[in-house]
């Protein structure tokens, strides 16, 4: 459910609750922070289960990927990726007669929140291994619920190519703006570069921040917008493959974000590519769909600073490769920040020569 800004009044009195709920709220630091997994109840692939959270305990208030107000009680359950195989999973969950939201952890920490809903969800690629579905209550909500998992095979993530010790290719937004500003359909685009005012001063590895290419520079990212900012051209070779990422994002989790994706043409077309880790969430946007990024995966949710992705390239070995960093917001309007990429570096384990045909590539990048 989405709630819209509504300019009548007796309307805005009855979407009052929906719209509190939206607003982002900082997570109390003294806030219950001990969910209780004993009883978790085991759930598979293909199930439809049926729970009650009335009366239970509150044992968590707060969930790291939101600051919804969750002080009702949990039904948790048990999830099991066997050994072997990775899914994508989706959860439905249906409330009868209250305001119930699910969450999904990777392990038995409200901590450790993926991803959630309060009508479900779609996870990226997951790993072998144990993970949490909670249903909870909003603002002391119980009742009865029905709650349905699926799961479609995909393909495991794979190991990171990077850290690499050798730098092919370097674009660093402290010194040198993108190639272009592109549109995808949904406009306006929001990508700046310059000086940003609200962000960390410094970097991965510690690297201090001058300038930065950011969805904004100043206050929360805006809303119904959609742009790429493209960076290029690179020759990917046997010992130039491995794409690092040093950026960091805060959206709203699962409707606004951004992906990383290549050309081979300039810009004509583009491929989605996925870090080694795969991204933490899924566009779900339907009533304003984000078009940039439209029901992709995307980077999403609140990274905590800067971080690093890596994007193994060799399959486009022996070819020249443009990047495009996609972003897409819906209407709801939030007071996160957005995405900030400070640098992208290609590289590899083993050093080569720069052959003659890439000099124009570099030189291009700093004209």
């Amino acid at each position: 459910m989405r709630a819209f800004t509504i300019v009548l009044a007796i309307l805005l009195i009855a979407s009052v609750a929906v719209a509190d709920k939206k607003a982002y709220v900082d997570p109390m630091p003294g806030g219950v922070r001990a969910l209780d997994c004993t009883n978790a109840i085991p759930i598979y692939c293909g199930d439809v289960v049926t729970g009650d959270n009335t009366g239970l305990p509150d044992n968590a208030t707060y969930y790291s990927c939101t600051g919804w107000n969750e002080s009702g009680g949990e039904v948790v359950y048990e999830f099991v990726v066997p050994a072997g195989v990775c899914y994508e999973v989706t959860v439905a969950l249906t409330p009868s007669g209250c305001d119930l939201d699910v969450f999904f952890l990777g392990s038995c920490d409200e901590n450790d929140c993926i991803t959630y809903g309060d009508s479900g969800f779609t996870t990226a690629c997951l790993v072998p291994g144990t993970y949490y579905i909670v249903v909870d209550g909003y603002s002391g909500a119980g009742c009865p619920f029905e709650l349905a998992v699926t799961c479609v095979e995909c393909e495991c993530p794979v190991e990171p190519c990077g850290p690499f010790e050798f730098i092919c290719y370097e674009h660093d937004f402290n010194f040198v703006e993108p190639l272009a500003y592109l549109d995808c359909g949904l406009g306006p685009n929001p990508w700046e570069w310059g000086v940003a005012v609200d962000i960390p001063d410094v970097a991965c590895d510690g690297v201090p921040i001058t300038d930065i290419l950011g969805t904004t520079l100043a206050g929360p990212y805006p809303v119904q917008v959609g742009g790429i900012a493209e960076i290029g051209t690179y020759p990917i070779t046997a010992d130039c493959y491995c794409l690092e990422l040093c950026h960091m994002y805060d959206t709203e989790n699962n409707y606004d974000g951004g992906n990383v994706k290549v050309s081979l043409n300039g810009g004509i077309t583009w491929t989605l590519i996925y870090p080694a880790a795969g991204y933490p969430g899924i566009n779900t946007s339907s009533s304003y769909p984000c078009e940039c990024v439209w029901q992709e995966p995307i980077f999403t949710g609140d990274s905590g600073g800067f971080v690093k992705n890596f994007f193994d390239l060799s399959a486009y070995e022996g070819m020249a490769v443009d990047l495009g960093f996609f972003f897409g917001s819906e209407s709801w309007a939030t007071s996160d920040l957005g995405w900030y990429i400070k640098w992208a570096r290609i590289g590899g384990e083993e050093s080569s020569p720069v052959q003659d045909a890439t000099w124009g590539t570099i030189k291009a990048m700093y004209r």
